[in-house]
């Protein structure tokens, strides 16, 4: 089974399994990212939390691999500040159960001088966490730091404490860094969120240099403000492919972060930015490989809902062929928004392609059901006939009572319609 199937299916004893057995680096720094990020699905009644925490405390200290180490106390972050504690409290010897925060954070301000470049990522980790002001300049100077996976924590830590202070010496290290440094140099300059901040990403997203627009887009898409879709949508028609592909993921994440109070102003303004892109690959290709592989529930629901509305008929079928096979997705809500969105994009040989889902029973019968759902809005005469016969045939009895509900719809013999359930 490949890492992706694991992750999907939360295979906790695989992911350690490959992570301590693996002879590849690479696929054990993979396996401690997805145990990272399934962190809220380990619990006792599936696999023992604890034990991914000591799986991963383990190969923060002794794989052979700086990647996989790193991986692996990014992965403890999400566990949360006591797991990183554990760790902290392993391979310094110093216990920091029960002292008061102020106080704990000093204790790891300390470690940010440590000789072991991994007790040192971690204490930037735990300083981030807590978020005390006190420790602000000791974080600063580490951004100097000579090893380029602390000077990434640091960087991560002070974007978690949104101090201003810190964006002169941010917006330097901006431009000289390593990439993957000054990736999260731009993340934690979108998250700190003032105006100097902000003119710092925005000034760099029409920078000559390629590597640094893309970050800066990259960075924008946390913002989740309207002055954001402007300027990553500019950057839809970027000369760069890899500029416009980044582009296009930020303005999927930047949905999932726009406050509630701007969510539909936020909506309506991309989809009218997106119209209008001159390069509509460059818009429709990245939605449709979120769909196809980003394990990401806010991705996912975001990319179906947006893709109905701004599919184009050089793409048509493309993203039809997505959303189709999207109606069965674990999300609920994923499965909804592919389903309104097929109904909203119609088009040449939808209908036969939906007719053809349906009266295949060895398809997923949620997909079958969403499937019915779509036809109710967008079928015909054809529609009709097939699905009479459908409805008499079919030994599912969900089936049959959707079925009857796009009958309804259709102007057919059925049942009273209904929603998707």
């Amino acid at each position: 089974m490949t890492l992706f199937n694991l992750e999907r299916n939360a295979e906790f004893e695989q992911l350690i399994s490959h992570l301590e057995r693996s002879s590849n680096p690479d696929i054990r720094a993979r396996a401690a990212e997805i145990l990272g990020s399934l962190e809220s699905k380990a619990d006792d009644n599936r696999y023992s939390r604890a034990e991914v925490i000591d799986a991963l405390v383990e190969a923060s200290q002794d794989d052979e691999s700086d990647d996989v180490r790193a991986a692996a106390i990014d992965a403890l972050d999400q566990y949360g500040q006591e797991a990183l504690e554990q760790f902290i409290g392993e391979i310094s010897g110093q216990e920091l159960e029960g002292i008061a925060e102020w106080k704990k954070a000093k204790v790891l301000a300390r470690g940010l001088s440590a000789d072991e470049p991994e007790l040192r990522m971690a204490a930037a980790t735990g300083l981030g966490r807590i978020g005390e002001d006190n420790v602000l300049n000791a974080l600063v100077e580490r951004l100097t730091d000579p090893d380029p996976r602390v000077r990434k924590r640091v960087a991560r830590a002070l974007g978690r404490i949104e101090s201003p202070e810190s964006v002169p010496a941010l917006s330097q290290l901006l431009h000289e860094d390593k990439y993957d440094v000054r990736i999260e140099i731009a993340y934690a300059l979108a998250d700190i969120g003032t105006q100097n901040a902000l003119k710092e990403l925005v000034d760099v997203a029409d920078a000559d240099d390629e590597t640094v627009r893309r970050i800066a887009v990259d960075a924008l898409g946390r913002l989740g403000s309207i002055e954001a879709v402007e300027i990553l949508a500019g950057a839809l028609n970027d000369d760069a492919e890899t500029v416009r592909r980044t582009a296009m993921f930020s303005l999927v994440q930047l949905l999932s972060e726009a406050p509630a109070n701007a969510s539909h102003q936020i909506r309506e303004k991309i989809v009218e930015e997106l119209e209008a892109a001159e390069e509509s690959a460059a818009v429709h290709q990245p939605l449709i490989e979120i769909l196809d592989r980003s394990t990401e529930t806010a991705q996912r629901r975001n990319a179906a809902w947006l893709l109905g509305r701004i599919a184009t008929e050089d793409h048509e079928a493309e993203a039809q062929e997505a959303l189709i096979e999207t109606l069965g997705d674990d999300d609920e809500m994923t499965s909804k928004f592919a389903a309104t969105s097929l109904a909203v994009l119609d088009g040449d040989g939808l209908e036969g392609r939906l007719l053809e889902l349906v009266r295949d029973d060895y398809r997923d019968e949620e997909m079958r059901v969403k499937a019915l759902f779509v036809l109710g809005k967008v079928g015909g005469d054809t529609s009709r006939k097939r699905l009479s016969k459908f409805v008499e045939r079919t030994d599912s009895d969900r089936l049959r009572k959707r079925g009857f509900s796009a009958l309804s719809k259709l102007g057919g013999v059925g049942a009273v319609s209904g929603d998707l359930a």
